[in-house]
């Protein structure tokens, strides 16, 4: 997409109109398919796929320009459609955990969308094929992954819903709505564009904005971005390329993998964080080691019986003591027991070692393929271009991951050795990551 006149940095470059959102408010609402919604205990992600594939089968649809655009973009880079070829390529990385879990979700999708009637819906019976199939609902899915915005729409959050006062930024209230935001989601993402030119949504006018995060000249092609904290396996896995100017290399690692918790106690903080949190959050690993959060979680798992007491986590404490958890792991985010410390990068160190022997490749040689790769696509075919360019991606996410094990790696070793020489806990991290810094 580009602009017709020239825009200054700041000046707003689109707005789209709630009503031309597409989202499970709109598939609840929708005649073709809100019906059976209404009877069935769907989700919103199972309605939104479900909507999607019934407004693309009728053409009389609202939606019909900006959908048979969707229908003629070649999806077959995203991978959840990638064949085993491409699966393979992710031997070792935890991107291959998290598309095997989502291959899972389309067939649970697949299998319960089809099992509330889906395929009985008269918008259906149009159709030489069933409407919903397993090819159907990953393709849906893989719109959506790659297209979809994550929109506050609520006009004020709900501040009853209790927030992790004392640890972080992360707020429960308010839960954002998926949406699909025509048009928008044809630009292009760039990681220098950062917070200036994300998506938004002005509950007072309605409407989803963008603004320009630099001045363009007419027929610049103008830049969004998808999120200025996304890493290139964040790039690959939801939207199916990496930006190369992206530096936001990172381990995602899930805490359990790293160290199991010492004892009851400690299993119980972990379930008040889970419940916090939300189940499943990752640890992430950077190039200077894991922030500030991750620590935290590794000593909420590792600490003693005394280090918990003196953070507050009292003997009868519990996974339904969430404002207690939180002040705990507040406390717990400030090192003081060189015990702990030492456990914890213990536990670094195996893991990073463990974690970069499952890949087949080093993080060498991936960098010598990517660079000869790289080399070859000018005067490639066009088809074998194709092939090249998708690898030269899924190369450019596993250098990220293993930049990011090999950076922590080095960091625990310098960690240990201070730790070992005598120094502070309070002090331990005084040269380690940004975040550890800030």
């Amino acid at each position: 997409m580009v602009t017709s006149k020239a825009v200054q940095q700041g000046a707003p470059l689109l707005a789209v109109p709630r009503s031309l959102l597409i989202s499970a408010d709109t598939a609840r609402a929708s005649p073709l398919c809100g019906p059976l919604l209404e009877r069935s205990d769907l989700d919103d992600w199972q309605a939104l796929i479900l909507h999607l594939l019934c407004e693309c089968a009728d053409p009389s649809s609202a939606w019909t320009p900006y959908l048979a655009l969707l229908r003629a973009a070649d999806m077959s880079r995203h991978p959840l459609l990638w064949g085993d070829e491409q699966r393979a390529w992710l031997e070792g990385s935890p991107m291959a955990r998290l598309l095997q879990s989502r291959r899972a979700q389309v067939e649970g999708d697949t299998a319960a969308l089809v099992a509330a009637g889906a395929n009985e819906l008269p918008i259906a019976g149009s159709l030489p094929q069933p409407l919903v199939t397993p090819g159907s609902v990953g393709w849906a899915a893989a719109v959506l992954l790659s297209r979809a915005f994550s929109l506050y729409l609520a006009p004020e959050p709900d501040h009853s819903i209790l927030p992790m006062e004392d640890f972080g930024s992360w707020d429960r209230a308010g839960q954002d709505v998926l949406a699909l935001v025509p048009w928008a989601d044809m630009l292009q993402h760039s990681s220098e564009s950062g917070d200036a030119s994300v998506l938004q949504y002005d509950v007072e006018t309605d409407t989803a904005f963008l603004c320009a995060h630099r001045d363009y000249s007419p027929d610049d092609e103008v830049f969004d971005s998808y999120g200025p904290g996304l890493s290139p396996c964040d790039l690959l896995m939801d939207y199916g390329f990496v930006d190369p100017a992206n530096t936001n290399a990172r381990y995602d690692a899930l805490p359990a993998d790293i160290a199991g918790p010492r004892g009851p106690r400690n299993r119980a903080l972990l379930a008040a964080m889970d419940r916090l949190q939300g189940t499943g959050a990752l640890l992430a690993l950077g190039p200077s080691g894991p922030d500030v959060t991750g620590l935290t979680l590794l000593r909420a798992s590792l600490a003693g019986e005394a280090e918990l007491v003196k953070a507050g986590w009292r003997i009868r404490s519990g996974p339904n003591d969430l404002a207690l958890a939180a002040r705990v792991l507040g406390r717990l985010s400030q090192p003081e027991a060189a015990a702990t410390e030492a456990a914890v990068l213990a536990a670094l160190a195996v893991f990073c070692a463990k974690a970069l022997a499952a890949y087949p490749s080093s993080l060498s040689a991936d960098e010598e393929e990517a660079a000869r790769v790289l080399a070859e696509l000018p005067g490639a075919p066009r088809g074998r271009r194709r092939d090249l360019d998708l690898r030269l991606q899924v190369l450019r996410a596993l250098i990220s991951e293993k930049s990011a094990l090999t950076g922590t790696s080095v960091a625990v070793a310098e960690w240990q050795a201070r730790l070992q020489g005598g120094c502070p806990p309070s002090e331990l991290y005084d040269n380690g990551s940004d975040d550890e810094d800030e």
